[in-house]
């Protein structure tokens, strides 16, 4: 059977335009909806987040920091197991300055990419000794540290210091990039438009939050295989489900197939 005799003329238009309309509503209410997916993302936060003791108040700018180079390639899981012993073994940034580099290997084992987390911690505790102990309040001189990237700055900038910054990582990534049909990857960094997008879903109250949120809800729900679609909160409004529940048209000469929400230009 032909893709014609399929999809009649009459069907494949109205089913495009079905499509687009749901792009445009939805390319107008990227932004204007950002208050009603803080309110889904919140909502499901205090139901279903997760729970960790780097996230618990008070952390430290070193404990924050720790926690974030733990979590490099590995599960959020290891690194519960391994967080507070290497906290109580290590507690400081001299302590860490002071260790031998086999040392650290030793207790970063069980992890993964241990030999470079314990290069980035021996490089990193030497850096901030060198300073007097103290983690810098600027992104720019974060950055100038050894084995601190724009994540882990970003992190310390918003967990440490109460600063609002889009902790754009891989889930948060796939879970914008989903919902607003802008492909991107963390490593676009301010450049892209997923971060525009990130920072003024952020912005406001209970900022931390919202990213912890984010986070959590890319890893539970919004997941790399097998998304749980079907017991998303946010899926009336998702570019992605949008578009898969409508299907793929076939194509129909002189319309646009449904544009992205957000454009990298």
């Amino acid at each position: 059977m032909t893709m014609a005799r399929q999809f009649p003329v009459e069907k494949r238009i109205r089913a495009m335009e079905q499509t687009r309309e749901a792009s445009c509503e939805l390319a107008s209410e990227a932004v204007d909806r950002i208050p009603w997916l803080r309110r889904r993302l919140l909502s499901w936060f205090e139901q279903s987040g997760r729970s960790f003791p780097w996230r618990e108040p008070g952390r430290t700018p070193y404990e924050v920091v720790v926690a974030e180079i733990l979590l490099q390639r590995t599960t959020a899981a290891g690194v519960v197991r391994a967080y507070s012993g290497f906290i109580e073994r290590y507690p400081s940034w001299a302590t860490l300055a002071q260790t031998p580099l086999d040392g650290l290997e030793n207790a970063l084992r069980p992890l993964g990419l241990w030999r470079q987390k314990a290069l980035a911690f021996q490089h990193l505790a030497q850096s901030v000794e060198e300073r007097g102990g103290v983690i810098p309040r600027t992104r720019a001189e974060l950055e100038r540290l050894r084995g601190i990237g724009p994540y882990t700055a970003s992190a310390v900038l918003a967990i440490v210091y109460g600063r609002t910054e889009a902790l754009l990582d891989v889930n948060m990534t796939r879970l914008l990039g989903r919902l607003l049909g802008s492909p991107g990857s963390p490593e676009a960094g301010a450049k892209g438009p997923l971060h525009a997008f990130a920072l003024r879903l952020v912005s406001g109250k209970r900022s931390l939050e919202i990213n912890w949120a984010v986070l959590d809800f890319g890893a539970l729900v919004c997941r790399a295989r097998r998304p749980r679609c079907p017991e998303c909160p946010l899926r009336t409004r998702c570019w992605s489900f949008i578009k898969k529940r409508h299907g793929d048209p076939p194509p129909f000469t002189g319309r646009e197939e449904m544009p992205p929400l957000l454009s990298s230009s």
